[in-house]
């Protein structure tokens, strides 16, 4: 263990374990899981001695922090994010409230994944699903649906037709969509989805 808690790299140069984990820690947020730390050659009987010389906060049993990272309003997507080892994406009512789009103060924090892992919280709501790169965007620390993808998702998932139209309004009013990529979003959908979509997009103007 020696050395552990300030080294850069050893005699040779190599980045250490921990850095190597900081290097991945910052593209979360801070947040690291367990399977992440020890992939990077850390041993699992390490950790405690890391949490107690204050270098990491213990988050839950399988989720990590260091400690020094900052805090943000976005902690908790970031969060959640990392805890799916990049491979969930904030959608759905969540991602709309992010891009600024309608008024739907979500009760949870919705997410889309492919992984089927039991998640240790009821704060989420989880749609297990595929997305393609062109569905997603990056925010900060983590991913989310692009707003064509979102109001897609919304349309899809039963919202009224008056709050798809405030949320398809917004998108275009702040320039985040266009009538042309919600069309492209809607190819391969069922017809009531593009049916909702384009009269959304005929009460924006």
């Amino acid at each position: 263990m020696t050395g552990w808690a300030d080294s850069e790299s050893d005699a040779a140069g190599q980045v250490g374990p921990d850095d190597l984990l900081r290097q991945l820690a910052v593209t979360q947020a801070g947040y690291f899981t367990a399977r992440q730390a020890t992939g990077r050659g850390i041993a699992a009987d390490g950790f405690r001695a890391r949490v107690e010389a204050g270098l990491w906060i213990r988050i839950d049993a399988e989720l990590f922090r260091m400690s020094d990272s900052p805090h943000t309003k976005f902690d908790e997507f970031a969060r959640w994010c990392a805890w799916y080892e990049g491979a969930a994406v904030v959608s759905h009512q969540s991602a709309a409230d992010l891009h600024g789009m309608g008024h739907l103060q979500p009760r949870f924090l919705h997410l889309s994944t492919v992984d089927q892992r039991t998640v240790p919280s009821n704060r989420l709501a989880l749609h297990h699903r595929t997305l393609t790169d062109r569905d997603c965007e990056t925010v900060g620390c983590f991913r989310v649906t692009t707003p064509a993808r979102t109001a897609v998702d919304l349309a899809a998932g039963g919202v009224s037709q008056e709050v798809l139209d405030e949320l398809v309004g917004d998108a275009i009013t702040l320039g985040r969509v266009d009538s042309d990529e919600l069309h492209a979003a809607v190819a391969g959908e069922p017809a009531t989805v593009a049916d909702r979509i384009a009269l959304a997009l005929l009460s924006a103007g």
